[in-house]
């Protein structure tokens, strides 16, 4: 009996779930994000700073987006910007010094709606554009830093689910991929989830 029931009130939330609703309002949206980033830094012609650096701290992101829908597709342009993320390098068990990278990024994103006039419908999304990168070595015994700056040039890939409230609000949330771009020779990647409001008006 108990497993009848649990299995009938699954099979109500996903036809609920699946059921169309009003259409999907089309026009110019709003957008904020927020979520975690987890840096990776990554120097692939130097094996020994290879081996010292690798995932850094994850660190808040947050981030605005005005963009444009139209049927199943979006497009807009996104601010992203992340904490600062550090990490200890050390070198045969002593602490030589600390890795800090900042970074923001300026994004033109695509998304593909799957099922944009239903209650969740999955998307997924790519982007270009570029970031500020930001990365400051702090030596551990004199105190003295070395500080690189870059813009470089940006892309990212993922995908999520989008839950409609109405037919101009969504919430959103999803993961995606990072290449920030090379800095002092190293490459900064990033993996990020987020979570969000969308509001089309």
């Amino acid at each position: 009996m108990k497993k009848a029931l649990v299995s009938a009130c699954s099979a109500l939330v996903l036809a609920v779930a699946l059921s169309s609703v009003a259409e999907a309002r089309d026009g110019f949206y709003l957008a904020a994000r927020g979520g975690m980033t987890w840096n990776n830094l990554n120097n692939k012609d130097d094996e020994i700073t290879k081996a010292k650096i690798s995932d850094l701290d994850s660190v808040a992101m947050y981030s605005g987006a005005i963009g444009y829908k139209y049927k199943y597709f979006r497009a807009e342009f996104e601010y992203i910007s992340r904490d600062d993320a550090e990490e200890d390098i050390v070198s045969e068990g002593i602490h030589t010094s600390t890795a800090t990278v900042s970074s923001q990024s300026y994004m033109l994103n695509i998304y593909v709606d799957l099922m944009p006039n239903y209650w969740i419908s999955p998307y997924f999304g790519a982007g270009i554009g570029y970031s500020e990168l930001e990365l400051v070595n702090e030596n551990a015994f004199s105190g003295e830093s070395e500080k690189w700056e870059e813009n470089k040039f940006s892309w990212q890939i993922g995908g999520g689910l989008s839950i409609r409230i109405n037919k101009c609000l969504n919430i959103d949330g999803g993961y995606r991929y990072y290449t920030l771009g090379k800095i002092e020779g190293a490459e900064v990647n990033a993996h990020e989830w987020y979570g969000g409001i969308r509001f089309t008006f």
